[in-house]
């Protein structure tokens, strides 16, 4: 899902776009409070009040998303706890660099690898049975073509490259269609 989509689903109270929204965010929020003096019960509370801080701004109009969704939880958040900290006169361990670009770019890959994921579901959704058993049996194991068409029931490559054309043209198809 993209940003656009998560804050409207967001909007209309969907728990999905919130499971998203903790999945891939809380991680970060939880590694940052952590290295700053926290625990994960503080990471938590800190969390949950930036998603309410989220959902009070959402509604209003001049809300309007500058960053990436990610950066703008991720801003609530440490504002949030760095207030908690002053108010507690801890200090934290490093604020300069807040997360590495390692950690970011790792966070970014997940998020990758989740909206790959959730791409191929839609369109298995939508493809044929045998179609969805082809494209997964050759994508997803390391089997030789020859046994891969064996399973599969096919007596000779011609057919079953003809059969897999088909599948992968089902596939972008329905991508196309609703450019995914």
């Amino acid at each position: 899902m993209q940003d656009t989509e998560i804050i409207a689903a967001i909007k209309e109270r969907d728990n999905a776009a919130f499971k998203i929204v903790y999945t891939f965010y809380y991680p970060m929020v939880e590694h940052f409070v952590k290295k700053n003096s926290g625990t994960s019960d503080d990471a938590r509370d800190v969390f949950q009040e930036a998603i309410l801080v989220l959902l009070d701004k959402i509604p209003k109009e001049e809300f309007e998303l500058t960053s990436s969704l990610k950066t703008y939880i991720f801003s609530i958040s440490s504002n949030i706890w760095l207030k908690r900290l002053r108010e507690a006169h801890r200090t934290a361990s490093s604020l300069t660099t807040p997360l590495s670009d390692d950690y970011l770019s790792e966070l970014e890959q997940q998020e990758d690898s989740y909206i790959q994921a959730n791409l191929i579901k839609r369109i298995f959704m939508r493809i044929t049975k045998p179609c969805i058993k082809m494209l997964s049996s050759i994508f997803l194991s390391e089997l030789k073509r020859e046994i891969l068409m064996r399973q599969l029931g096919y007596k000779n490559t011609h057919s079953f490259d003809n059969q897999k054309y088909k599948c992968l043209q089902q596939a972008r198809k329905y991508s196309k269609e609703n450019s995914l």
